[in-house]
Protein backbone atom coordinates (compact mmCIF):
# COMPACT_ATOMS: atom_id res chain seq x y z
CA UNK A 1 0.00 0.00 0.00
CA UNK A 2 1.63 3.09 -1.04
CA UNK A 3 1.68 6.19 1.69
CA UNK A 4 0.08 8.94 1.77
CA UNK A 5 2.26 12.49 2.45
CA UNK A 6 1.43 12.42 6.07
CA UNK A 7 2.29 9.14 6.62
CA UNK A 8 5.47 10.16 5.00
CA UNK A 9 6.17 12.65 7.26
CA UNK A 10 5.02 10.65 10.08
CA UNK A 11 7.06 7.36 9.43
CA UNK A 12 8.72 5.79 11.81
CA UNK A 13 12.35 6.08 10.61
CA UNK A 14 13.73 3.80 13.35
CA UNK A 15 12.12 0.54 11.17
CA UNK A 16 13.97 -1.06 9.08
CA UNK A 17 11.04 -0.54 6.18
CA UNK A 18 11.88 2.99 6.61
CA UNK A 19 15.86 3.22 7.32
CA UNK A 20 17.45 0.13 5.13
CA UNK A 21 19.89 1.60 3.03
CA UNK A 22 20.59 -1.96 1.57
CA UNK A 23 16.84 -2.04 0.77
CA UNK A 24 16.94 1.43 -1.13
CA UNK A 25 19.56 -0.02 -3.26
CA UNK A 26 18.43 -3.29 -4.08
CA UNK A 27 14.94 -1.28 -4.96
CA UNK A 28 16.43 0.91 -6.93
CA UNK A 29 18.09 -1.73 -9.77
CA UNK A 30 14.52 -3.65 -9.94
CA UNK A 31 11.46 -2.65 -10.18
CA UNK A 32 8.36 -4.31 -8.27
CA UNK A 33 5.53 -6.02 -10.29
CA UNK A 34 3.23 -4.14 -11.43
CA UNK A 35 -0.68 -3.87 -11.69
CA UNK A 36 -2.04 -4.46 -14.96
CA UNK A 37 -4.93 -3.73 -17.26
CA UNK A 38 -7.39 -0.92 -15.94
CA UNK A 39 -5.93 -1.17 -12.45
CA UNK A 40 -2.91 0.19 -13.48
CA UNK A 41 -4.06 2.36 -15.80
CA UNK A 42 -6.16 3.87 -12.67
CA UNK A 43 -2.98 3.70 -10.31
CA UNK A 44 -0.45 5.80 -12.69
CA UNK A 45 -3.51 8.46 -12.71
CA UNK A 46 -2.86 8.63 -9.13
CA UNK A 47 0.75 9.23 -9.44
CA UNK A 48 2.65 12.51 -9.87
CA UNK A 49 4.17 12.69 -13.20
CA UNK A 50 7.74 14.80 -13.05
CA UNK A 51 9.27 16.02 -16.21
CA UNK A 52 12.72 16.59 -17.63
CA UNK A 53 13.28 19.95 -19.48
CA UNK A 54 14.25 19.91 -23.27
CA UNK A 55 16.31 22.50 -24.48
CA UNK A 56 18.28 23.49 -27.78
CA UNK A 57 21.66 21.76 -26.64
CA UNK A 58 22.75 18.41 -24.71
CA UNK A 59 19.08 18.26 -22.56
CA UNK A 60 19.85 14.45 -22.49
CA UNK A 61 22.99 13.45 -21.95
CA UNK A 62 21.54 10.70 -18.84
CA UNK A 63 18.67 9.40 -20.57
CA UNK A 64 17.93 6.99 -17.42
CA UNK A 65 18.79 9.20 -15.00
CA UNK A 66 15.44 10.89 -14.22
CA UNK A 67 13.43 7.86 -13.96
CA UNK A 68 16.42 5.88 -12.04
CA UNK A 69 15.33 9.22 -9.46
CA UNK A 70 12.12 8.25 -9.45
CA UNK A 71 11.97 4.85 -8.68
CA UNK A 72 14.53 5.65 -5.95
CA UNK A 73 11.94 7.91 -4.58
CA UNK A 74 8.88 5.62 -4.78
CA UNK A 75 10.90 2.48 -3.02
CA UNK A 76 13.07 4.63 -0.43
CA UNK A 77 11.05 7.35 0.23
CA UNK A 78 7.73 6.24 -0.83
CA UNK A 79 6.99 9.44 -2.62
CA UNK A 80 3.80 9.09 -4.74
CA UNK A 81 5.40 9.52 -8.21
CA UNK A 82 4.80 7.83 -11.21
CA UNK A 83 7.29 5.69 -13.11
CA UNK A 84 6.60 7.51 -16.44
CA UNK A 85 9.37 9.43 -17.51
CA UNK A 86 9.15 12.42 -20.38
CA UNK A 87 10.64 15.49 -21.98
CA UNK A 88 8.92 18.96 -22.53
CA UNK A 89 9.44 22.30 -23.66
CA UNK A 90 9.34 25.34 -21.03
CA UNK A 91 6.91 26.66 -23.50
CA UNK A 92 4.67 23.64 -23.96
CA UNK A 93 1.01 24.63 -23.10
CA UNK A 94 0.99 21.62 -20.39
CA UNK A 95 4.27 22.80 -18.38
CA UNK A 96 1.96 23.55 -15.27
CA UNK A 97 0.94 19.62 -14.88
CA UNK A 98 3.94 19.09 -13.41
CA UNK A 99 5.18 20.34 -10.20
CA UNK A 100 8.90 19.44 -10.75
CA UNK A 101 11.15 20.01 -14.05
CA UNK A 102 14.34 18.26 -14.07
CA UNK A 103 17.28 19.15 -16.08
CA UNK A 104 21.24 18.86 -16.81
CA UNK A 105 23.95 18.81 -19.32
CA UNK A 106 27.38 19.13 -20.19
CA UNK A 107 27.56 21.48 -22.94
CA UNK A 108 26.97 25.54 -23.34
CA UNK A 109 23.41 26.33 -24.09
CA UNK A 110 21.10 29.51 -24.11
CA UNK A 111 17.27 29.74 -23.41
CA UNK A 112 15.20 32.04 -25.63
CA UNK A 113 13.63 34.69 -23.86
CA UNK A 114 10.11 33.58 -24.07
CA UNK A 115 11.41 30.01 -22.55
CA UNK A 116 13.07 32.22 -19.32
CA UNK A 117 9.91 34.12 -18.80
CA UNK A 118 7.96 31.31 -19.22
CA UNK A 119 10.67 29.33 -16.62
CA UNK A 120 9.99 32.17 -14.32
CA UNK A 121 6.24 32.05 -14.23
CA UNK A 122 6.30 28.31 -13.42
CA UNK A 123 8.66 29.02 -10.39
CA UNK A 124 6.95 31.91 -9.18
CA UNK A 125 3.71 29.94 -9.46
CA UNK A 126 4.84 27.51 -7.03
CA UNK A 127 6.95 24.66 -8.91
CA UNK A 128 10.00 23.64 -8.27
CA UNK A 129 13.39 23.60 -10.53
CA UNK A 130 16.22 20.72 -10.28
CA UNK A 131 18.94 20.81 -12.11
CA UNK A 132 22.80 18.93 -12.12
CA UNK A 133 26.40 19.62 -14.41
CA UNK A 134 26.65 16.32 -15.61
CA UNK A 135 30.39 15.17 -14.36
CA UNK A 136 30.46 18.92 -13.30
CA UNK A 137 30.66 20.56 -16.36
CA UNK A 138 31.91 23.82 -16.80
CA UNK A 139 30.44 24.65 -20.02
CA UNK A 140 27.00 23.96 -18.57
CA UNK A 141 27.41 25.52 -14.92
CA UNK A 142 28.34 28.77 -16.21
CA UNK A 143 25.64 28.04 -18.70
CA UNK A 144 23.14 27.95 -15.52
CA UNK A 145 24.08 30.62 -13.55
CA UNK A 146 23.76 32.61 -17.27
CA UNK A 147 20.49 31.38 -17.21
CA UNK A 148 19.39 31.69 -13.41
CA UNK A 149 20.92 35.67 -13.59
CA UNK A 150 18.34 36.63 -16.00
CA UNK A 151 15.12 34.27 -14.48
CA UNK A 152 15.31 36.43 -11.32
CA UNK A 153 18.19 39.34 -12.32
CA UNK A 154 20.05 40.84 -8.92
CA UNK A 155 19.62 37.13 -7.06
CA UNK A 156 22.32 34.77 -7.19
CA UNK A 157 22.59 30.92 -6.28
CA UNK A 158 23.27 30.88 -2.29
CA UNK A 159 24.80 27.08 -0.74
CA UNK A 160 22.12 25.47 1.06
CA UNK A 161 23.19 25.12 4.69
CA UNK A 162 24.08 21.80 5.20
CA UNK A 163 21.53 21.92 8.58
CA UNK A 164 18.86 22.90 6.12
CA UNK A 165 15.90 19.86 5.60
CA UNK A 166 17.18 19.02 2.27
CA UNK A 167 19.71 17.16 4.03
CA UNK A 168 18.09 16.47 6.97
CA UNK A 169 14.97 14.99 5.71
CA UNK A 170 12.88 12.70 7.50
CA UNK A 171 11.17 10.85 4.73
CA UNK A 172 14.33 10.84 3.03
CA UNK A 173 18.06 10.41 4.34
CA UNK A 174 20.34 12.05 6.39
CA UNK A 175 23.11 13.42 4.79
CA UNK A 176 25.59 15.01 6.77
CA UNK A 177 28.47 13.74 4.97
CA UNK A 178 28.64 12.49 1.39
CA UNK A 179 31.51 10.51 -0.86
CA UNK A 180 32.40 12.72 -3.67
CA UNK A 181 34.72 12.51 -6.67
CA UNK A 182 36.94 15.50 -7.81
CA UNK A 183 38.16 14.34 -11.25
CA UNK A 184 41.19 16.29 -11.55
CA UNK A 185 42.52 14.58 -8.70
CA UNK A 186 43.04 11.53 -10.80
CA UNK A 187 44.28 8.19 -10.11
CA UNK A 188 44.61 4.79 -11.76
CA UNK A 189 43.27 4.85 -15.14
CA UNK A 190 39.99 2.98 -14.39
CA UNK A 191 39.88 2.99 -11.17
CA UNK A 192 36.59 4.32 -10.24
CA UNK A 193 37.02 5.02 -6.27
CA UNK A 194 40.14 7.37 -7.55
CA UNK A 195 39.93 11.08 -5.82
CA UNK A 196 36.73 10.15 -3.76
CA UNK A 197 36.58 11.87 -0.68
CA UNK A 198 33.98 12.21 2.15
CA UNK A 199 32.83 15.81 2.56
CA UNK A 200 30.11 17.85 3.32
CA UNK A 201 26.83 17.61 0.79
CA UNK A 202 26.90 20.85 -1.53
CA UNK A 203 23.57 22.24 -3.16
CA UNK A 204 22.83 25.64 -4.33
CA UNK A 205 20.01 27.42 -4.56
CA UNK A 206 17.33 30.26 -5.42
CA UNK A 207 14.71 30.90 -2.19
CA UNK A 208 11.70 32.91 -3.05
CA UNK A 209 9.64 33.38 0.42
CA UNK A 210 11.54 31.36 2.38
CA UNK A 211 11.07 28.44 0.09
CA UNK A 212 14.16 27.12 -2.38
CA UNK A 213 12.57 27.21 -5.82
CA UNK A 214 15.50 26.15 -7.49
CA UNK A 215 17.97 23.64 -6.07
CA UNK A 216 21.07 23.03 -8.15
CA UNK A 217 23.70 20.77 -8.20
CA UNK A 218 27.61 22.13 -9.88
CA UNK A 219 28.70 18.21 -8.87
CA UNK A 220 27.49 15.44 -10.87
CA UNK A 221 24.48 13.19 -9.87
CA UNK A 222 22.91 12.51 -13.23
CA UNK A 223 26.04 10.32 -14.71
CA UNK A 224 26.41 8.87 -11.21
CA UNK A 225 22.72 7.55 -11.28
CA UNK A 226 23.60 5.99 -14.24
CA UNK A 227 26.70 4.70 -12.79
CA UNK A 228 28.41 5.72 -16.04
CA UNK A 229 30.60 8.33 -14.16
CA UNK A 230 34.63 7.93 -14.46
CA UNK A 231 37.39 8.79 -12.51
CA UNK A 232 37.47 12.12 -14.71
CA UNK A 233 33.86 13.11 -13.40
CA UNK A 234 33.59 15.28 -11.14
CA UNK A 235 30.60 14.86 -8.73
CA UNK A 236 29.01 12.59 -6.52
CA UNK A 237 29.02 8.36 -6.01
CA UNK A 238 26.31 6.21 -6.93
CA UNK A 239 24.90 5.71 -3.89
CA UNK A 240 25.59 9.17 -2.50
CA UNK A 241 24.06 10.75 -5.71
CA UNK A 242 20.79 8.87 -5.76
CA UNK A 243 19.90 9.73 -1.57
CA UNK A 244 21.11 13.35 -2.70
CA UNK A 245 18.79 13.41 -5.87
CA UNK A 246 15.84 11.56 -3.45
CA UNK A 247 15.78 14.41 -0.60
CA UNK A 248 15.89 16.86 -3.45
CA UNK A 249 12.39 15.74 -4.89
CA UNK A 250 11.14 15.08 -1.44
CA UNK A 251 11.79 18.74 -0.87
CA UNK A 252 10.42 19.74 -3.98
CA UNK A 253 7.22 17.76 -3.89
CA UNK A 254 6.09 19.02 -0.27
CA UNK A 255 6.28 23.02 -0.88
Amino acid sequence: KQKTAYEIRNCDWSSDVCSSDLEILNKLERETAAPTGEAASTAERDLVELRKIRYTGDWDAAPQALRRIMLAARSTAYLPVSSKTGDITLVDRNLYQYPLLYMHGRQDFQLTKNEIEKLRKFLDNGGFFFADACCGAPAFDQSFRRLLKQVYPGQELERIPVGHEIFLSRSGHQLKTVRRRDGDLGGAAGAVEAGVKTVEPFLEGIAINNRYVVVYSKYDISCALERQSSVACTGYVHEDAVRMAVNILVYGLNQ
